[in-house]
């Protein structure tokens, strides 16, 4: 019975997963997976070129050169709506500024929904942010349950693990204590760093040499940054920044022979005091309100960004659909309020339509590409060209001139009352749970 269960949940989702046509237009590079790499605590004030800290009584403080770490496209000026860590990743995976840990939970909220909708496997290494919620949104998880560097514990949660992870996962639970052995300090905040990182780089060579056609999201969260700034204080702060500077980089050559996508930032910043100060902070009323705590770093690399430096304002909400556009996905983002960052050197336009739709892409009185079916993707496309999406079906007809200067968005689904694909994939799965739970209630009688 357990094998019957399985093969119609198998069939369920896979519709679900498969049922998406992309017609692509042009040649182009997107990455096979990717790693999301959050740094707990990691002020952009304090290494980039652009910026210089400054305590609360106004000093200047230390900062660093971080070359390893301004990579790729890279984005001045980010800021964080709330310097606080649970809120910071709730913003960062939802791509909406007013999240908390419990939207996470909601359904279709996270970049995590949009990413499992279309193949991907999530999973995480996460040192801190790792709550109820965001556990739950990984198909497995590495996380460290105390937060604690001095007396440090590892657990995994699988919710559905993938071929041979949770193994590699284990594997690197069991190397940890190794790490910190004899270290104390500032060495022992680096040690901890270093393994997140390392464990990270060893799930990115398996599945990039063991399974190189599944596309993949591992979101990493660094917890010994933010941890030094509160109990070391400003000079061992920056150091550890020097730190993960260096230990960093085998992760993004890693990346960048694999053809993996990378996308880097903070939760939220830190500040100080005074200079010298032995302990900082980010979230209470002195020190939430300081550049240093909001401005958080944003670099990006893929084979479909060109690299540079960006300017302009942008919110830790851009993030979520950044990262989406950039790995060819629809922001479907329940929630969000956040706009992409133009950074993919082409443009896709995705639509949501009723199977009995016909669309058709135009561009100077030419025909492109059309199709019919509950989802469709163009890719490919040149920027900044002038087009015409003309669909027809039970609805009526919708016809709209657009210049595509980003990834579009379109929608055209009847509002009729009856079950959609996605609505019948649900209730077939409702059904099969419900099935299960009569037998298994059966046999406890029996």
């Amino acid at each position: 019975m357990k094998k019957v269960i399985a093969f119609l949940l198998i069939l369920l989702t896979a519709n679900a997963v498969y049922g998406v046509s992309e017609i692509t237009l042009n040649d182009v590079e997107r990455p096979n997976g990717a790693v999301l790499f959050i740094v707990d605590g990691l002020g952009s004030s304090y290494f980039y070129p652009e910026y210089t800290p400054y305590a609360i009584d106004g000093n200047g403080l230390l900062k660093t050169d971080a070359p390893n770490l301004t990579f790729g496209s890279r984005v001045v000026d980010v800021k964080v709506p709330t310097p606080s860590t649970g809120i910071a990743h709730s913003v960062i995976v939802t791509g909406y500024s007013g999240a908390d840990e419990e939207l996470v939970g909601y359904p279709d909220a996270t970049l995590y929904d949009v990413t499992r909708r279309y193949g991907f496997i999530n999973m995480a290494i996460m040192q801190k942010g790792d709550f109820s919620n965001m556990r739950k949104e990984q198909d497995i998880i590495m996380y460290s349950p105390n937060n604690s560097i001095n007396n440090p514990s590892v657990s995994i949660q699988a919710n559905n693990p993938y071929d041979g992870i949770y193994e590699l996962m284990y594997d690197w639970k069991m190397k940890f204590p190794a790490y910190l052995d004899n270290k104390s300090g500032y060495e022992r905040y680096s040690a901890y760093n270093k393994w997140g990182i390392d464990a990270a780089s060893a799930v990115v060579w398996e599945m990039a040499a063991k399974h190189p056609s599944q596309r993949f999201l591992l979101t990493v969260n660094i917890g010994a940054i933010d941890s030094g700034g509160h109990y070391l204080g400003n000079d061992d702060y920056v150091r550890l920044i020097s730190d993960l500077d260096r230990d960093f980089y085998p992760l993004y050559e890693m990346a960048s022979e694999n053809n993996i996508a990378l996308f880097f930032t903070a939760d939220h910043g830190m500040s100080f005091a005074v200079k010298g100060a032995q302990r900082g902070g980010h979230g209470s009323g002195k020190y939430s309100s300081m550049q240093e705590s909001l401005r958080i770093p944003f670099a990006v690399f893929s084979s479909n960004v060109d690299a540079g430096v960006l300017q302009g304002e942008y919110g830790q909400e851009d993030i979520a659909p950044t990262v989406l556009g950039v790995l060819d996905l629809p922001d479907t983002l329940q929630y969000g309020d956040g706009e992409a960052i133009n950074l993919k050197n082409y443009a896709s336009v995705f639509v949501n339509a009723d199977t009995g739709y016909n669309v058709s892409l135009w561009s100077n009185g030419v025909r492109v590409t059309g199709g019919s079916d509950s989802e469709l993707v163009f890719a490919g496309l040149p920027l900044n060209a002038n087009y015409r999406i003309e669909a027809a079906g039970s609805g009526g007809k919708y016809d709209e001139e657009f210049v595509l200067d980003s990834d579009k968005l379109f929608s055209f689904i009847d509002d009729k009352p009856g079950f959609g694909k996605r609505e019948m994939i649900a209730a077939g799965l409702i059904m099969v749970v419900n099935v299960a739970g009569l037998i298994v209630i059966r046999r406890i009688k029996d």
